[in-house]
């Protein structure tokens, strides 16, 4: 393994490669590029292991590129990580009808999970304890950044306490990204941003035995949802997410809100007749992947949540994240090839996550767009609780982008009426 000498003056750190941000973009970028022997700076602002406001779903999305990080993360996570698995989703519709929506129609005996339910700072400190393996990678925690700039000569991150100096820097500091707001200064209006309130309970009823994530389109919250999926240590991880403008419009308090569907709604009052808080809530805001703009710049590129990558309709994050440091991990490893960080060269990054995302969150944005209307979804509800062929459409859409489309056009609901 390559060992470097980083040059030190006082409170200045010269790298190759600065990475804000220690989350699943971060790391995985980082991970990625560990045996090229580049000398990389990881800046994060927290102190790990650290609490991060999520779901916790772990789609085949985030098991696919582990599998892909050199060496044995995946392995790792698989042996050594508190998770349980889940096969599949439980969508219930505004009239309180339900359909079970398995991940894989036909499951054979010994077929791995397609997806875990894991605690997010469980996972989350799982791939920062990775980055600990590798010599060439160096880790600047509780590190507040104040100051983010390139140049012809590199880029430059000065935080309260050091200077960092690199040839580039990634930006993979969150939705309220110092990186991005420094380097491109593009305004972003409400209806790109979700916001989500989530809390763990315990003695949740009426949980699936297969794990099951719930999906449960109220029409209080369309087209967000409010979702119960059960979690390790016997608890349930529960919440819900509305578009920020909506919010702003109600002009109510999240927490009000939750509590009032909990103890009062006829769903999901009687499932927490006996439930208890196991902890405090707390309220996140999601960068939904509905916003079109330049992820990369000069000596600059943004990832995960920075980058604006979450599902528009499932609230999906971590999987975009993680895919944006592997795609980031290949492009930057190209540039460092030619010693050229410009701006033209790493557009070829904002080129490979089009292609990667740019389809699909169209497809879900139409799909966001037809959960406000509760009868359309009650209807797809209803006739995939009747019709097997209508039912896994349902299942197919997980893997399978073609019968996404299907389910945005006018004429597949048209044709539902018939069936």
């Amino acid at each position: 393994m390559f060992v470097y000498k980083y040059q030190e003056t006082m409170a200045r750190f010269e790298f190759d490669l600065l990475i804000a941000g220690a989350g699943p973009a971060g790391c995985t970028l980082a991970l990625n590029l560990a045996g090229t022997g580049l000398r990389i700076a990881v800046i994060e602002k927290d102190i790990f292991p650290r609490n991060k406001i999520c779901g916790d779903a772990l789609s085949g999305k985030v098991l696919n590129v582990m599998k892909r990080i050199p060496g044995n993360v995946y392995d790792d996570f698989l042996q050594n990580v508190n998770k349980i698995p889940s096969w599949g989703i439980r969508f219930t519709a505004p009239n309180s009808h339900s359909i079970d929506v398995p991940f894989q129609a036909d499951r054979l005996p010994g077929t791995p999970p397609p997806g875990y339910v894991c605690k997010r700072n469980d996972f989350d400190n799982f791939l920062f304890e990775q980055l600990k393996a590798h010599s060439n990678i160096r880790v600047f925690q509780g590190e507040r950044i104040l100051e983010v700039s390139t140049g012809t000569g590199g880029a430059l991150v000065k935080t309260e306490n050091h200077e960092f100096y690199g040839q580039v820097i990634a930006g993979a500091d969150g939705v309220h990204s110092f990186v991005r707001k420094s380097l491109n200064r593009r305004s972003v209006d409400k209806r790109h941003f979700c916001v989500g309130i989530r809390a763990y309970y315990e003695n949740v009823t009426g949980l699936h035995p297969e794990n099951f994530i719930e999906l449960i389109f109220l029409k209080e919250l369309l087209p967000g949802y409010f979702w119960i999926f059960p979690s390790t240590g016997g608890h349930a991880n529960i919440g819900f997410g509305m578009l920020q403008d909506q919010v702003i419009r109600r002009k109510e308090n999240l927490t009000n809100i939750f509590h009032d569907l909990i103890t009062s709604h006829p769903l999901l009052a009687p499932r927490f007749i006996n439930a208890k808080p196991a902890g405090k809530s707390g309220a996140h805001t999601l960068p939904l992947g509905t916003l079109d703009f330049n992820r990369s710049g000069e000596r600059y590129v943004l990832l995960g949540d920075a980058a604006f990558l979450v599902d528009p309709f499932s609230g999906e994050g971590i999987g975009n994240a993680m895919a944006s440091g592997e795609i980031a991990a290949s492009i930057l490893d190209a540039c460092f090839n030619r010693q050229d960080f410009s701006a033209s060269s790493l557009k070829a990054y904002d080129v490979r996550i089009g292609k990667r995302f740019s389809q699909e969150f169209k497809t879900t944005a139409i799909m966001q767009r037809l959960a406000h209307s509760a009868w359309l979804f009650n209807m797809v509800i209803d006739k995939a609780r009747k019709n097997r062929d209508v039912s896994g459409l349902l299942t197919a859409m997980f893997t399978n982008e073609d019968i996404k489309k299907k389910l945005t056009r006018p004429g597949f609901y048209a044709g539902l009426l018939l069936k």
